[in-house]
C-alpha cells in the first residue's frame, strides 16, 4: 500500500490531472460562455500568478525543508515536479489571454490595447512564459545545457510583468500584495542561503593563510 501511495504521488500523470482540474471550468466557459466576464478574468489571472509564485518559491522552500527530517522527502518531490507547476502557470496565463481575446473579438483593438501598459505588461508576461514552457522538457534541458537555467531565470521578469499587469488594472490590489510578499521573502531566503554557502566555502581558505 505504501509503495502504491509513493508511486501515485510521484506519478507525473496524477500531478497533471490535479493541476488540470481548475481548467475544466475555463474550458467550459470558452465553449459555452455564461459566466460574468470580469469574474472569469480575475480568477484565471490570479490562479496563474499564484501557481507561478509557488513555482518560484520551491527552491527556497526546499532549502529550508532539507533541515527537517520529513522535509527532505517533500523537498525532493517539489524540486522534481517544479517544471510541471511552471508549465501549469503558463497554461492558465494562456487561458486568461484566450478569454480576453475571445471577449474583445477584434484583433486591431487587441493590438492597440497591447500598446498600453496595463494590458501590455500582461502580454509581456505571456510572451516570456511561452518559450520557458516550451523548453521545460528533458530534450530541451539536455540540448541547452547550462544555458537552460539562465533562460529559466527570465521567469522572474515574467512574474514582475504579471504583477504590474495586475496592479495597473487596479483589480483587487490587496490580493496582489498578498502574493508579492511570499515571493519577496522566498527570494531573500534564497539569497541568504547562497551568501551563507559562499561564506562557508571561503572561511577554510582564510584559516589556511
Amino acid at each position: 500500500m505504501r509503495k502504491f501511495a509513493e508511486a501515485a504521488i510521484n506519478s507525473r500523470y496524477l500531478i497533471w490531472i490535479v493541476l488540470s482540474i481548475p481548467a475544466l471550468e475555463y474550458m467550459h466557459e470558452l465553449m459555452y460562455p455564461s459566466r460574468y466576464y470580469p469574474e472569469m478574468m480575475q480568477k484565471s489571472g490570479e490562479l496563474s500568478i499564484q501557481i507561478l509564485v509557488f513555482t518560484l518559491c520551491i527552491t527556497p522552500l526546499a532549502l529550508v525543508l532539507r533541515y527537517v527530517e520529513w522535509g527532505k522527502v517533500v523537498a525532493r518531490w517539489l524540486l522534481k515536479t517544479r517544471r510541471y507547476f511552471g508549465v501549469a502557470g503558463f497554461a492558465y496565463a494562456a487561458i486568461h489571454t484566450i478569454l480576453y481575446v475571445r471577449q474583445v473579438f477584434d484583433l486591431e483593438l487587441v493590438w492597440l490595447e497591447a500598446l498600453d501598459w496595463p494590458l501590455g505588461t500582461g502580454w509581456i508576461c505571456v510572451l516570456i512564459l511561452l518559450p520557458l514552457a516550451l523548453t521545460s522538457n528533458a530534450k530541451s534541458i539536455h540540448a541547452m545545457g547550462k544555458s537552460w537555467k539562465w533562460t529559466q531565470r527570465l521567469s522572474y521578469v515574467a512574474i514582475i510583468a504579471g504583477f504590474a499587469h495586475w496592479l495597473l488594472l487596479d483589480f483587487f490590489i490587496d490580493n496582489a500584495m498578498v502574493w508579492i510578499v511570499p515571493l519577496v521573502i522566498a527570494k531573500l531566503v534564497h539569497l541568504g542561503f547562497r551568501l551563507y554557502s559562499r561564506l562557508k566555502t571561503r572561511v577554510p581558505k582564510a584559516q589556511l593563510t
